[in-house]
């Protein structure tokens, strides 16, 4: 998104730098509206004003890297798309004028993404990004430091460093953050209680009814909802296996977009087993709502746009028909929900 000093901004960053200031700009303005965030230590009104700020930067960098991250994966119209659809997740501006950590948690999730996409070698870095979101922003974001530690493990090997120094790499990040919490303080709850709760069910049903509400947000009724459901998640599934397929299949099987998908999902399963593990072995942790499940919600939707514009052009006539169908009665319900 910076270019070098005295180069020109290139088309893509113009537009991942638009997407940044329209999404953070609306994100702000509603929240300020709502006056759900003031700046302690600040008089009125700049307090209500600046208050919303944390929350409508971490839009603009969501919205900036979902349309740059496609982009260069899957074209220009799927890279504004993927911003649009993103922006149109029911869950996207309730996040954003309630919580103060659903936000910076998604951001980072899509900075890590493009870190493994663009640096897979550099570990450091995303490991830096995961230690982060788990010690100082919230504890739902242990399962981005699983996905660096998995990202670490599959990536493949560079130059003079293996696997095993990769991984220490991916970890020093989250010790130096852990020392640095005496003196800057954490997310987690003081003192930590740690046991076994089980149930896994009730938390995955939590957090299936909230990615449910992207995916049908004006379905009601139960058994239409869950058929709706179950069918767009395998429909969209068999288009990213084959999506997948054909670009390993590419001349340059190593470029950044043939490592969109898998790093993609090596992120949503990092989230997903990171939501377990502090559901069963944190009984005072509470369900999985909204601001921990979103950035899973994201990532599915960053891989549905990229798969589909993938497979457009080998697509017939009838079955682009059906796509824009689809795609338009998800807009429709998504603006209306």
């Amino acid at each position: 998104m910076v270019s070098r000093r005295g180069a020109a901004l290139t088309p893509p960053r113009r537009r991942a730098i638009l997407a940044f200031l329209l999404a953070a700009l609306v994100v702000w303005w509603v929240a300020r509206t709502d006056g759900f965030f003031v700046l302690l230590g600040v008089a009125e009104p700049a307090a209500s004003q600046l208050g919303p700020l944390l929350t409508a930067i971490s839009a603009g960098l969501t919205a900036a890297m979902a349309l740059s991250l496609v982009d260069a994966a899957a074209g220009t119209v799927a890279g504004i798309a993927a911003a649009l659809v993103v922006l149109l997740l029911p869950g996207f501006l309730v996040l954003h004028r309630t919580s103060l950590t659903g936000p910076p948690l998604t951001a980072i999730t899509l900075m890590m993404l493009g870190v493994m996409l663009h640096a897979p070698r550099f570990s450091i870095a995303y490991g830096a990004l995961a230690a982060t979101a788990v010690v100082f922003v919230a504890p739902s974001g242990l399962g981005l430091v699983l996905a660096a530690i998995g990202w670490a493990a599959v990536v493949r090997p560079g130059r003079g460093r293996g696997t095993p120094q990769r991984l220490l790499l991916t970890l020093a990040p989250l010790l130096v953050a852990i020392i640095l919490v005496r003196w800057l303080g954490s997310a987690w709850t003081d003192p930590l209680q740690l046991g076994w709760r089980g149930g896994l069910d009730d938390g995955l049903r939590a957090a299936g009814r909230i990615i449910g509400d992207q995916m049908a947000p004006t379905l009601t009724t139960p058994a239409i909802r869950w058929f709706a459901i179950a069918d767009l998640s395998l429909l969209l599934l068999g288009v990213a296996v084959v999506a997948w397929r054909r670009m390993a299949a590419r001349p340059a099987a190593d470029a950044p977009e043939a490592r969109f998908l898998p790093a993609t999902l090596v992120l949503a399963l990092g989230l997903a087993a990171g939501l377990a593990m502090r559901w069963m072995f944190l009984p005072d942790s509470p369900a999985p709502d909204l601001a921990t499940v979103f950035p899973i919600a994201v990532l599915g939707a960053l891989a549905a746009v990229a798969s589909v514009a993938v497979m457009w052009p080998r697509w017939p006539r009838w079955g682009k028909a059906i796509a824009v169908v689809i795609a338009l009665g998800w807009v429709q319900a998504a603006l209306r929900g």
